[in-house]
């Protein structure tokens, strides 16, 4: 048995078992609720790029929970229950294990975002008359590209696991970690480098850290996409103090999403190969 079979396998069990359509119901949910909020607060700016930029923002929230739910038992619950082994014996070595199911559920994700997020467009286009396709489409791919990253981390911490208890907790705390409690990362440096909290101008390192996360990555792209639609929305560099460097373009913060989405599952697959799995 391959890679592809596996992901095949893991793609159809979602199906299956109705997880891709959950996820199409609850992003599709989410997304269209975001994007009517501008009209309902007026103090919002309610322009349809800015509807865009505020559900990218719910996003990274949102999507890492779709991820890790979809993702965190693919090893550990199988390796619990002992239908590891028996998957084992049908002679895919256990990194074939880990590259389909990292597909498999990589593809459940993207899928469900995509459809989610095309629907939720619909409602958009019902509600402001309009659609910038280019930004939209671009937000779409970056929101997979987040979803795809997560479910690295997932996939990693699964295979890195021997139970389904400890894969839930290290699944919250990265939850925990990289979406929510982040920020509190970068304003700490800055009130003790400077002994303020971030007031007005702040220096390029600041930008970085907000991206080191993979949901602080994505939110800085999104915001160079929308900025790129309408140059009067603020880029993720806008807030510099100087000159933009390297490490804050948008490149680097690719490649931040990137070295999430394959570091975890790396360090999954190496320890899963060392495990003892009687």
């Amino acid at each position: 048995m391959s890679w592809p079979v596996v992901a095949r396998k893991e793609f159809a069990d979602a199906v299956r078992s109705r997880l891709l359509w959950g996820v199409v119901a609850f992003v599709t949910a989410m997304v269209s609720v975001t994007f009517l909020l501008p009209l309902a607060v007026p103090i919002l700016d309610a322009g349809v790029l800015s509807a865009l930029g505020g559900a990218s923002e719910f996003a990274s929230m949102l999507v890492p929970v779709v991820a890790l739910v979809a993702a965190y038992l693919a090893v550990a619950g199988e390796r619990e229950s002992g239908s590891l082994r028996l998957l084992l014996g049908l002679e895919p070595s256990r990194r074939s294990i880990i590259l389909g199911k990292f597909l498999g559920r990589s593809a459940v994700v993207v899928a469900g975002l995509g459809l989610g997020f095309v629907l939720a467009g619909v409602v958009a286009v019902a509600v402001y008359g309009t659609l910038p396709v280019a930004a939209f489409l671009a937000v779409v791919a970056l929101t997979a590209a987040l979803g795809v990253s997560f479910v690295g981390i997932a996939i990693g911490i699964s295979a890195a696991t021997p139970t389904r208890s400890r894969a839930m907790t290290v699944g919250i705390a990265a939850y925990l970690a990289l979406a929510l409690l982040w920020d509190l990362v970068p304003q700490g440096a800055h009130l003790v480098v400077f002994g303020a909290p971030p007031s007005g101008a702040v220096p390029a390192w600041f930008v970085f850290l907000q991206g080191v996360s993979p949901s602080g990555a994505y939110s800085a792209l999104v915001m160079n996409v929308v900025h790129a639609a309408d140059a009067t929305l603020p880029s993720a560099t806008a807030g510099i103090d100087g000159a933009a460097p390297f490490f804050v373009q948008s490149r680097a913060f690719i490649a931040v999403l990137v070295a999430w989405t394959v570091v975890p599952l790396v360090v999954g697959a190496v320890l899963f190969e060392r495990a003892d799995l009687n």
